[in-house]
């Protein structure tokens, strides 16, 4: 269903009660806009060249510089009219009762309301606060270095068997993951990453020499490219290991200045997402709403029963935002 316009959906008053509303369907001219000389009438309206020239001023350099000649602006006049006349031959229809203009109208009046009580709410990010979830998350924005390698790993006795596969792992080509893989999977003795082919998952050198042995931090420094494999055995004063690069990630420093910019919109959308939580807690309650449990566990949906025409639009929907815990 294409969206209808705001200047066709503007909203007079509240409901008097659920499901009852009046909407005015008059053509609205720019806020402040008064006098100024008529360049087209009909009906009962007009438009002014005040008007107009308000329109022109919203609009970009680009498109403002379409309507440099006469028959330009009379072209956009003559559209707005078009535009009217139809609207106002709708209503005499009596369209604005229709279910897809009254459903898209609701859903245009939710948009609204959402827009004014969460984007235009009091969600400001204080720069204490930025400070706070800097200093609570400082390990997002400072990162050393990290190296990602694969490996296989024999027991030291077990040289014979590490030649060997080694052999067979120089004989791929570099970029073959999925046949280094297969190897460690097959062949390797660390437990712990056999079933991953190998992956030893991104590890910064310390956690290289404290997990493995500086032997293997050394190594991975020596490599320069991915698919790059050890040109030696490394030995380690545990095992004996095929080692080969599969990525690098370049060390991230970020002040609390240069990170501002990305805690501001976090902190936003959190704020925006616990006021659009208290506000429907409030609707809800406003509303006694009651969900029968019972009756929603005893329907059955039969995911490969055809469809059906639908009878009216379908209706609006507003997910839940996601959880904070």
């Amino acid at each position: 269903m294409k969206r209808l316009s705001l200047s066709l959906l503007t909203l007079l008053c509240a409901c008097e009660s659920a499901g009852v509303a009046k909407m005015d369907f008059r053509r609205t001219p720019p806020v402040g806009v008064t006098g100024g000389t008529w360049v087209a009438k009909f009906g009962t309206q007009n438009i002014t060249d005040a008007e107009l020239a308000a329109r022109f001023s919203e609009m970009n350099p680009y498109a403002r510089a379409r309507f440099q000649t006469v028959e330009q602006r009379r072209d956009y006049v003559e559209g707005l009219v078009r535009f009217e006349l139809l609207a106002q031959e709708a209503v005499r229809r009596n369209l604005q009762n229709d279910p897809e203009v009254v459903e898209a109208a609701r859903r245009v009046m939710v948009q609204q309301l959402l827009k004014k009580e969460l984007d235009e709410g009091n969600g400001g990010v204080t720069d204490a606060q930025v400070a706070a979830y800097y200093q609570a998350h400082t390990s997002d924005y400072v990162k050393p270095a990290m190296t990602r390698l694969s490996h296989i790993a024999f027991k030291k006795e077990d040289r014979a068997a590490a030649e060997e596969i080694f052999a067979q792992a120089k004989a791929l080509a570099p970029l073959d993951a999925a046949g280094f893989g297969k190897l460690a999977r097959e062949r390797s003795n660390d437990e712990r990453t056999r079933e991953l082919d190998g992956d030893l998952r991104f590890l910064s050198d310390e956690e290289l020499s404290t997990q493995y042995g500086p032997e293997l931090a050394t190594a991975a420094a020596s490599l320069v490219r991915v698919g790059d494999l050890a040109p030696t055995l490394i030995e380690t004063p545990k095992a004996l290991h095929i080692v080969k690069l599969q990525g690098r990630q370049l060390a991230l420093n970020l002040s609390v200045e240069q990170a501002k910019p990305s805690i501001q919109q976090l902190l936003a959308n959190e704020s925006k997402q616990e006021r659009f939580r208290a506000l429907m807690d409030k609707l809800k309650k406003d509303a006694n709403l009651e969900l029968n449990e019972s009756s929603l566990a005893a329907m059955v949906v039969d995911p490969k029963a055809p469809a059906v025409a639908p009878s009216t639009p379908a209706p609006g929907f507003i997910p839940a935002p996601p959880s904070t815990k």
